[in-house]
C-alpha cells in the first residue's frame, strides 16, 4: 500500500516539475517575442494618417490586447482597450496616456507591467500602420 501510495505521489511531483519548467520555457518564448516584437516597431507618420477609428491587436501566451486608436486632424485622440488578457494588476493602462501625450505609440513601458505596456504599445502600432 505504502508503494502505490509513494508511486502516485512521485508521478504526480514528475507531473507538477514537467509543468513548471514548460510553462518556464513558454513565457521566455512569450518574452523574446515581445521584444522583437517592439523593437521592431517603425515610426508612425501621423499626418499620412486619415480621421478615423483603427483596430490593432497583439497577443502571444499570457497576455494579449485589442485596441481601437481614435485619430482626430492627424492626431492620436483617443485609445480604447477593447479587450485585454494578463495577471489582475498588470493592466498598464498607464501606457494608454503616455501613447497619447507622447504622439507616438513607442514610450516607456509602466515599472512591473511591461509585458502588457509593450503589447499595448504593439497594438497601436498596427492600428496606425
Amino acid at each position: 500500500m505504502l508503494k502505490k501510495i509513494g508511486l502516485v505521489i512521485g508521478i504526480i511531483v514528475i507531473v507538477i516539475v514537467c509543468a513548471i519548467v514548460a510553462f518556464y520555457f513558454r513565457a521566455q518564448s512569450m518574452a523574446s517575442n515581445i521584444k522583437s516584437q517592439y523593437a521592431g516597431l517603425q515610426p508612425v507618420d501621423l499626418r499620412k494618417i486619415n480621421d478615423g477609428v483603427y483596430t490593432g491587436s497583439f497577443g502571444d501566451f499570457l497576455v494579449a490586447v485589442k485596441v481601437n486608436v481614435t485619430v482626430k486632424r492627424h492626431r492620436i485622440d483617443e485609445i480604447k482597450i477593447v479587450e485585454q488578457k494578463c495577471g489582475p494588476g498588470y493592466e498598464a493602462l498607464d501606457t494608454v496616456d503616455r501613447i497619447v501625450k507622447a504622439q507616438s505609440p513607442k514610450v516607456d513601458a509602466v515599472t512591473g507591467a511591461s509585458g502588457s505596456s509593450l503589447a499595448i504599445m504593439i497594438a497601436v502600432n498596427r492600428a496606425l500602420k
